[in-house]
């Protein structure tokens, strides 16, 4: 009787090749590590040092990112209410408030330029004695177009009255004046100046 062999599978000495899960199983446990690690070194970071780098003190306070944002806000909020109010107290060019104040200022020129007029007038009317007549101050009427010329008529002795009237009567005869209130005519004696004679005269432009 003849006996059968069954050939014994030859055993290969190489190991066998991993499969995906064991690899998974064999990692799972570092990255877990790991991940732990750099998890609880960002919570820390967060939390204790990233603040203490970030902060910054502004105005006497001390500020983080989030807080600095909202100061920022803040300030910029205010700034806008400012430009308004600066942009509202800029009178426009074309606006009539700024018109009336370019035509009161061309007026307070002309005013100065009449005045200056007048006081070459008063020179001339006593040409030996140019300072004979002073005018001392002046006074405008925006309201009425008046002006109000008050001074004093001296260094020309008895005659102080004469001289007097004769720049009321140069000023009647102006072409820029419309009428005139003349001044009260007296002739006045003082120890230091000698004879004078002070007045105020109205004059209504045109």
């Amino acid at each position: 009787m003849t006996e059968s062999h069954t050939p014994t599978p030859a055993i290969s000495d190489q190991p066998s090749r991993p499969t995906p899960g064991h690899i998974f199983h064999r990692m799972s446990l570092p990255v877990l590590l790991f991940c732990s690690v750099l998890a609880t070194t960002l919570g820390v970071s967060r939390i204790a040092i990233l603040p203490a780098l970030t902060s910054v003190e502004v105005g006497g306070i001390v500020r983080d990112a989030a807080s600095l944002q909202k100061h920022a806000d803040k300030l910029e909020a205010k700034l806008a209410v400012l430009e308004e109010d600066r942009e509202a107290e800029i009178l426009p060019m074309d606006g009539k408030e700024y018109r009336a104040l370019v035509d009161a200022k061309m007026e307070s020129l002309s005013t100065a330029e009449l005045v200056d007029s007048f006081r070459t007038i008063a020179r001339n009317i006593v040409p030996q004695t140019p300072n004979a007549i002073v005018i001392t101050a002046v006074r405008q009427e925006i309201s009425t177009q008046s002006l109000k010329l008050t001074g004093d008529v001296r260094g020309v002795g008895p005659g102080s009255m004469t001289v007097l009237a004769a720049f009321t009567e140069v000023l009647r005869d102006d072409p820029r004046v419309a009428s005139l209130v003349a001044p009260s005519f007296a002739r006045l004696e003082d120890p230091k100046i000698g004879v004078h004679s002070p007045f105020t005269i109205t004059l209504t432009l045109r």
